[in-house]
Formats: C-alpha cells, structure tokens, sequence
C-alpha cells in the first residue's frame, strides 16, 4: 500500500488561530476512495503544539518518517501562498534527505502561478500541480503504485466539474489533534464551493486556472457543516467558511442559509465572505436569522481607484449599497466587516484621502456600528492580473514593484508590500498616509461598535488588533530602511532613517510600553531621571540598521561580537552606579555609543561621559550617532589601560566582563569613586560588583548578569562604506519564519 504524507507548513491557518486545513483533509479524502493509499495529514504548528503538549521536543524528521518510522512513498507539500515558498522548499529539501526516492510533489496558489520555479533544476520537488489537486495527485499515486513514479512533470489544471462526487469529508484525519484545538485555535475552516470568476486585479484566484463557480449542492453543504460539527463540536467556535467566493448563486445562497437557520447549530457565528453587488436584504435578513456574520471585500472607498483595480463594473452602487447594507445590519444587528487595500497600482494621495473620507463616513457617521475595518496594505502576488500585466501598470502609472521576485528573498512579509503605488506617491508616503488617514478611523470604531451577538468578543479581538499598529508600523520601517541598505543605498538610507519623524516617535512610543517592566526589573521609580532617559534617548540610532525594529523592545542587540545590552540592563547598572545629574561618568567598552547617550541625558550639561572604545569602526559610527554637540566624548582605546582612570571621575562602569576587579586600576580613582562592572565569579557565570574606590575598596556583588567579555585591539579592517550607520548585516534574516 502505497504510504502518502500532505503536509500544511502552518503559515496561514493555525498561526492565525484557525484549524483545519480543509484543503488537505479534502485531498486525503478524495485519495484513500479512490487509490486505498495510506494518506496522512500533518499540520505543523499543531504538530509543534502536540509536542509540547506532551514534553517533548518536536522533530521534523519524525513528521516525515512517521510515528513508525516507515517513511512515506509520497509527500504532498502544500505552498498555499507565496508566503510559504521558502519554508516549504525547506521542509521539500529536508524530506529528499530523509526519503530519496520518495515523489515529493506541489500544490496551491504559488505552485499555480510559478510552476516552473517549482521543478527547476536543482529544485526538491518532483511534481507541482496547478489548480484543483484531486484528479493530478491521484495520478501521481498511482503512478507510484505502477512502478513508474512521475519526476520533472507539470500536472493540470483539471478541476472537479461536480463537488457532490467528491467523497464526504473525512475529519478524523485530523484525530490527532482534536484534544488540543481548542486549547491553540477559536475558528474552524470548512469549504462549500470552489472558484470565483470575477477579475479583480490584485487576486491570486485565477492562478488556478478554473474560475467557474462550483458548490455543493444545498444538502451536501449542510452535510458538510454538521459532520464537522459532530466530529469538533463547534459550540464557542467560529466557524469560517473559506470559500473564495460564498454563495455566488442567489438561489443556492438563499436555501443554504434558510436550511442552517433551521438547524440551529450552537456556534459562535459562521463566518462568510460576500460580494457586495450580490447581497440583497432578503440575504441580510437570512444570514442574521442562520447567525452569520459576513466580511465584505471593498478595496477602496475611492470610485477612481475601484476601477482601476477592476472591482466591480457598478462602482456607485457598490459604494452606495455598503452604506445601506451597514444601515441595515445596526437595525438588525448584523455583524460584518469590511477589508480595505491601500496602496493599489495606481494609487495617489488624493485616491487615499477620498477613500478615507467615504470609510469615516462609513463607520464613524452613524450613531454605532455592527461592522469592524480591517486595513491591509497593497501585495504584489504572482499569478494575479497585475502580476501578468506588470509592465502594463508600471508604464502607465509609475508604479514600481520593487522585489517582483520576493518569495525568493527571507523577508516576504515586507518585500511584498515594497512597492511604489504611482509616480505621486512612494512606499514611505503611502505607509505615512496610511497610518494618518486610516488609523483615526480604526481607533474609534471600538467605542461605536453595538454588535451583542455571541461573537462579540471575537470581533473586538479583530478590531483592537487593527487599531494597535505602532509595532507593525515599526517593524515595516525598520525593515524599509534594512532593505534600501541592502540593495545599495545605504548611505541614502541612514540619512533617511535619521529624519524620519514617525520612526522616532514609533520607536519613542515603544520605549515607554516597555518602561513599567524596566523600572520593576532595574528596581527604580517610574519618576526616575534614569527611566526619563530610556524614554527619550533614540536607541534605533545605536543599533545596525536592520535591528531597527527592535530597538524599542527590551532586548539585547547584536553588533558583529559585542551589542547593545537591553534597556533594563542599562538602567539596572546605572542604578547601581547611583547616576545623577552632575557626575563626571567614564563609560568602558562603550560600543555604539548608546549606553553614553543614556548617561549624557542623565548627567545633564553639567556633568561629562567620557566613552571608551577599542574598535574604531564603533567609535567612528557612535560618534555619528550621537551627533555634533553632544556632551558624550568618545575615544579609541583600550579599557584596561591605566590613563583612562582619572583622579576626576565620580563614576566608572563598562559594558563588558571582567575577569576580576580591577583593583590595581580602582586604586587611581578618588575615594569615593563608584565603579559597577559585571565580573566573572565562576566558569559559567557573571555577577555586578559594585565598587567604592579608597584605601581599603568597598565591594558589594549584585545580580547575575550575561555580557560579553573583554575584547583586545582588533586587527584592522576597510572602514566602512558609510559613517552615517552601523553596517547592516543582512545574514542576520532568517529564512523560515
């Protein structure tokens, strides 16, 4: 019997709360009915789940061996969006290793649109299969069961013409994780219905190929619904039908919903997802009666941009008819949602500033709202209409899509937003604009929002997520200003990123989040000037370019060797130190310079920090970090070096460990002096001392701390190309997410 493994990498589904991946438990159906292969599903973040469950450590190879330890004779892989093609070529290479004859085949929206990519040479995979998987993957089983396993072959596409031959779902190839799922996940994925023939041109569906609209018919829908339900039990679930398009057919809508009305399931809500020019209050009407909710797909509030993105071919009405379908569903307590997409080809600042004018009036010109926003920005997809029209778009509004091939790089999340809209306006303009605009409006929509369903919570969830954007906000920045760095223009980069008012005040915002923590871990007050300092010294200035993101997290930050410590490890030594206003500081080790701007805020232009810095790459860019005028000196030179320790300083401390105190060196300070360095106290461990300077020192050990340890004069190097940042290092990204 042939041995058959279809493995969901977990990016879209468990990682967002969902479970399911009815796309495989589908497939897995279909295969065993018709070839009697032995068909396993695995689920990886549920996999992962499972394993820490139980305590034990997950292991990649035992996925693909099995709990016996047989191996698989094929392994369906599937890459659902491009998102997913670098992990999943991943897990495809690490399953060749473990199983070299096994047929490693494809599937989903990337391996539709890009199955050439697929089975280039060198690629692990043997097969990909383009659109529906059924019909192909069947073949490529028996084809394995013949003896005559397929390599190097494109399948399809050829789409089951009527669901109802399909066999019914058989969920119990999910057993394996029913007793956590509800412990990882609160909505349940369920398809009633394949295709969707409209041409909107930002969508991945026509990759597929088959775009006709084909559904269950109304029984086997049902079926469908209350075999999941018997088999997960769905009571304080969401139920979400993930149909590219719900119910394209009134008469089929319409039975469908009257009929789950009438069954009376205990779930949370079912979740749907509906053109607005198909939805007539007879449908509002039954989908309030069946507890739906529905999420509507309206792109922009702007006419113009609506038809340059080919949305409807009724734009008017279809603006208008939201208004009336929000009316309606406040009436009658409806829940719904609405997905914008900023930043389209073609987009401009006035296209943004009409589209927002229409959603505040959408949601914010009512007395309340049953409906929730979710903003998203403009992705460039492979397999889209734009994506087959590129040149198209770029010449006729500018814009530029500046990684086309960005499921090749290890940073999907960004590179495939990186575009320009149009000549008018930029990436950066347009992530301004899109925070300026369109965050007032998300901030305001929980206090309106009047839904008292039994979904409520879960959708207050989905609207204080969109509404909390700092941190996203940030880390599109920070990685904004890694990538120009990368691609050449890292000089242009820093300079930008040193100007960029939103980026400070995000990262500014982010300092002070963390400062409760801090004060609890350092041990000081709210008030304290040492805190005032954290909050108001821009890290993001002394760390690499492509850790600007994280920079306002407590955390500490590489630098080649040597890093940042993070913010509470500064503020604990310098409690320590007892850092006042007016005290003449010596900072050893003093790295990127950001431990010497926190004292200089602290010691006021009364008192002095005089940095310390064997590497002159550092000393070089922390000196650009600090800027002219600062009250902090920087020097090269070694820390141990006895003309660094003046009888005029009040305070000593050093951002590396020693591996003892310095006696010989405390003994030149002035009595009284306070030196706080972390020290090695055993083999495997590092504590503070705190030092008081005299003829006799005064010694008292503090916390257990991990620093680097003491760095000699480093063998010379090219200075770096700019003075402007730290260098980035790019191999710092990481490839599986």
């Amino acid at each position: 019997m042939t041995r058959v493994l279809l493995l969901w990498p977990g990016s879209v589904g468990a990682s967002g709360g969902s479970f399911g991946c009815p796309q495989l438990v589908g497939l897995a159906t279909y295969l065993h009915a018709h070839t009697k292969a032995d068909v396993h599903v695995r689920d990886l973040v549920f996999e992962r789940a499972l394993a820490a469950s139980s305590r034990r450590s997950f292991s990649l190879a035992q996925v693909f061996l099995g709990d016996d330890g047989r191996g698989y004779d094929v392994i369906g892989v599937a890459i659902y969006s491009s998102f997913d093609w670098l992990p999943c070529t991943a897990l495809a290479e690490r399953a060749r290793a473990l199983l070299p004859h096994a047929v490693i085949v494809a599937g989903g929206y990337h391996a539709s649109a890009r199955p050439d990519e697929v089975i280039a040479d060198g690629s692990p995979f043997d097969v990909c299969i383009v659109g529906e998987g059924e019909l192909p993957f069947t073949r490529v089983v028996l084809s394995v069961d013949g003896g005559a396993p397929m390599r190097q072959q494109i399948l399809g596409s050829e789409p089951i013409e009527d669901l109802d031959e399909l066999p019914l779902t058989d969920w119990s190839y999910l057993d394996r994780y029913r007793g956590i799922a509800r412990r990882h996940a609160s909505q349940a994925q369920l398809y009633l219905s394949r295709g969707c023939p409209f041409d909107c041109a930002f969508c991945m569906e026509r990759a597929k190929r088959e775009v006709r609209w084909r559904a269950y018919s109304v029984e086997r829908a049902i079926d469908e619904v209350v075999r999941l339900h018997a088999w997960l039990d769905l009571r304080s679930w969401t139920l979400f039908v993930t149909d590219a398009l719900f119910g394209m057919k009134a008469s089929w809508r319409r039975a469908f919903l009257a009929e789950l009305a009438r069954r009376a399931l205990p779930i949370d809500t079912t979740w749907l997802l509906l053109r607005i020019d198909l939805v007539e209050d007879d449908d509002l009407a039954l989908l309030r009666d069946a507890n739906c909710s529905v999420g509507f797909g309206l792109e922009s509030g702007d006419p113009e941009q609506l038809a340059i993105i080919r949305k409807t071919g009724r734009i008017e009405d279809h603006l208008v008819r939201m208004h009336e379908i929000a009316a309606w569903s406040l009436e009658h307590d409806l829940a719904w949602g609405a997905n914008v997409i900023v930043g389209h080809p073609g987009e401009t600042r006035a296209s943004m500033e009409r589209s927002a004018r229409y959603l505040r009036a959408l949601f914010l010109s009512p007395p309340a709202t049953t409906g929730f926003l979710s903003v998203d920005p403009y992705r460039f997809y492979p397999g889209s209409p734009i994506d087959h029209e590129r040149g198209a778009w770029e010449h006729r509004f500018g814009a530029r899509f500046h990684a086309p091939t960005w499921w090749h790089e290890g940073d999907p999340a960004f590179l495939s937003e990186w575009c320009d809209p149009s000549r008018e306006l930029d990436f950066l303009e347009r992530e301004s604009l899109q925070d300026t605009l369109f965050g007032p409006i998300l901030a305001e929509i929980e206090s309106r929002y009047a839904h008292r369903g039994r979904a409520r919570e879960h959708f207050l969830r989905s609207i204080r997520d969109q509404a909390s954007t700092r941190r996203t906000r940030l880390d599109t920045l920070g990685r904004y200003f890694a990538w120009r760095a990368w691609t050449g223009h890292r000089i242009e980069a820093a300079r930008e990123l040193l100007a960029h008012t939103d980026l400070a005040s995000l990262a500014r915002e982010g300092r002070e989040a963390a400062l409760p923590s801090i004060a609890r871990l350092a041990q000081l007050p709210l008030d304290s000037p040492i805190l005032d300092a954290i909050r108001e010294v821009p890290r993001e200035r002394f760390v690499p370019i492509d850790a600007v993101a994280e920079s306002a997290r407590d955390e500490p930050i590489a630098i080649g060797e040597v890093a940042v410590s993070a913010m509470h490890a500064y503020a604990l030594v310098h409690r320590l130190a007892g850092i006042t206003a007016g005290l003449r500081v010596l900072d050893l080790g003093s790295g990127s310079g950001y431990g010497g701007a926190l004292l200089g805020h602290v010691v006021g232009a009364a008192g002095s920090v005089r940095g310390v810095e064997v590497d002159p790459e550092l000393v070089r860019a922390s000196r650009v970090a600090l800027g002219e005028g600062s009250r902090v000196e920087v020097f090269l030179g070694d820390a141990r070096e006895p003309s660094h320790w003046t009888d005029d300083l009040d305070v000593v401390v050093a951002g590396f460990a020693w591996d003892a105190i310095p006696f010989a060196l405390i003994t030149r300070l002035r009595e009284g002096a306070i030196v706080v360095l972390p020290v090695a106290t055993a083999p495997d461990e590092q504590r503070l001392a705190r030092i008081e300077a005299g003829p006799t020192p005064r010694v008292t050990w503090h916390d257990r701390v991990r620093y680097v340890t003491v760095r000699g004069v480093p063998v010379a190097r090219p200075r770096a190309e700019s003075e402007d940042a730290l260098v980035p290092d790019k191999q710092r990204l990481p490839v599986l997410r």
